[in-house]
């Protein structure tokens, strides 16, 4: 069962899912908090069912390349990822109130770039978090946010996450530099680069906008094989918990272990 259905009815939802014995895609976040996300991850395990979060940015074919490309060791070590995107998007319904989103944009839609980050980077330990000037005066969560990670080798994250009301931003894009070289690709496209001093190379990857093809590929085999899926609810929680430390941060205005 695929649960696409706003935020603060995921929990009821999975709980009604895995008392009819149906295995769970639900849409990112798993949840709107991290209870609801345990409870979740709970009634999955007692029913015997998959649960499994439709993260789908991990799923993208540039994505999977960049990850194969770090692991090789073609930027050396880590320095610096930075993940940017303005999106033109007016918000509406569930998603303008507060309590039934969970929060605003960096649950809603910034959660993608905090899987990314953790995906490509590893955990992060530390962030800071600060809303930008609000945008959209009818939406009562942040529309826009800045995240700066560090992890526990001293790799930095930057997250630039924000609705915008532009009629033609800029693609959203990452950027991964290490003390060897860096790597750009832009979020869905079928292509990334890599520059090592004065030279660069590009990759064309499959052309995948939205990973959601491989993502359900991956839920499918999990249920034959009985394996906890890639994108599991544990993962998911991990990407909620790294949004919900910034929603602290952004409250206190200070910086926060992780």
């Amino acid at each position: 069962m695929y649960l696409c259905t706003p935020h603060h009815l995921h929990q009821a939802h999975a709980a009604l899912a895995a008392q009819a014995g149906k295995h769970i895609l639900v849409e990112k976040p798993i949840a709107r908090t991290l209870a609801e996300g345990q409870a979740m991850i709970a009634a999955a395990q007692r029913a015997g069912v998959t649960l499994m979060v439709a993260e789908n940015a991990r799923f993208m074919a540039v994505v999977r390349q960049c990850k194969t490309l770090i692991a090789q060791g073609c930027v050396g070590d880590l320095r610096v990822v930075q993940l940017h995107a303005e999106t033109p998007f007016q918000p509406g319904h569930w998603r303008s109130h507060r309590a039934l989103n969970g929060g605003g944009v960096f649950i809603d839609s910034g959660i993608h770039k905090v899987h990314l980050l953790r995906y490509l980077a590893g955990e992060p330990v530390h962030l800071y978090a600060a809303a930008l000037p609000q945008a959209l005066a009818q939406h009562e969560g942040e529309d826009g946010v800045v995240v700066m990670t560090r992890g526990a080798s001293g790799v930095v994250g930057v997250i630039h996450h924000a609705w915008t009301s532009a009629q033609r931003p800029a693609p959203p894009w990452v950027l991964v530099s290490g003390t060897r070289g860096r790597l750009a690709f832009e979020v869905g496209a079928p292509w990334l680069t890599l520059e090592q001093g004065s030279t660069e190379r590009a990759w064309q990857c499959a052309d995948d906008a939205s990973g959601l093809i491989p993502m359900v590929r991956t839920f499918r085999d999990s249920i034959r094989t009985g394996q906890e899926p890639e994108m599991s609810g544990a993962e998911g929680l991990r990407d909620l918990a790294v949004v919900r430390k910034a929603y602290e941060s952004m409250a206190q205005s200070v910086s926060l272990p992780l």
